[in-house]
């Protein structure tokens, strides 16, 4: 297998069809024939890699909690709206062997002192689960000192620098972290910074697309994946 960028990614799954980055979600991603999805790692407090991505349990369980407060084992008992539970990584990535499906990683530690602790936490995961194939995984991240532990513990595995605004900072942490691809806010984007994150010869990668009119509109300019909370719909659209 060699390393092909997709051009669609299943966002936490397929939010817009099952609740996000639950098992259900990514289950009825690689049914749709959808062979990318991205996910959210985050710890636990007993330093269990969960996927999930909210700091705090709020908005998609009504238990006003921060996540890192409880153990994997609370966690897992929590009921998620609209259906499901709180899965670890390893869990998801069972899954996707299952499938053969691919996965980006989006390393979000609930705090920034965590930020290298759960960027090792989630490569211990990847390792023991026999997922550290370079074709077959990405990180990401926000928190760029998570990249910088990744290229570390891991260099061959291909690192995306999230960007959600226009200061430019992206350039530097690109760099420092060797950076394959840029993954930009997708209403950020214009046609001189596409071009700009091109020639600096990085790929460019957008979220979170799902209104098509802009998915082919970004395309022509020269994004080269989407994130999409509907895939399967996405990819009849694009290809």
């Amino acid at each position: 297998m060699t390393f092909v960028l997709p051009l669609i990614l299943g966002h936490r799954g397929a939010r817009a069809v099952k609740t996000e980055n639950t098992i259900e979600a990514f289950r009825y991603a690689c049914q749709s024939g959808i062979r990318w999805v991205e996910l959210d790692a985050m710890l636990s407090q007993d330093g269990q890699v969960m996927v999930f991505h909210d700091e705090t349990l709020d908005r998609l369980s009504g238990v006003s909690v921060r996540l890192d407060k409880l153990t994997a084992e609370q966690l897992q008992k929590i009921s998620l709206n609209p259906g499901g539970k709180i899965p670890t990584l390893a869990e998801v990535l069972d899954v996707l062997n299952e499938f053969r499906a691919c996965v980006n990683i989006e390393i979000k530690p609930s705090r920034p002192d965590l930020a290298r602790e759960t960027a090792r936490r989630v490569w211990q995961v990847v390792q023991e689960k026999g997922f550290d194939d370079p074709d077959r995984l990405v990180f990401s991240s926000f928190a760029w000192d998570s990249l910088e532990e990744t290229a570390l513990l891991a260099p061959q595995i291909r690192r995306g620098v999230l960007v959600e605004d226009i200061s430019g900072d992206w350039r530097s942490a690109a760099k420092k972290v060797g950076a394959y691809s840029i993954n930009y806010d997708a209403d950020l984007l214009t046609e001189e910074l596409i071009a700009e994150i091109k020639k600096g010869g990085y790929r460019l990668m957008a979220y979170t697309v799902n209104d098509p009119d802009q998915a082919k509109q970004l395309k022509a300019l020269g994004v080269e994946s989407f994130f999409c909370d509907d895939p399967a719909a996405m990819m009849k659209v694009l290809t």
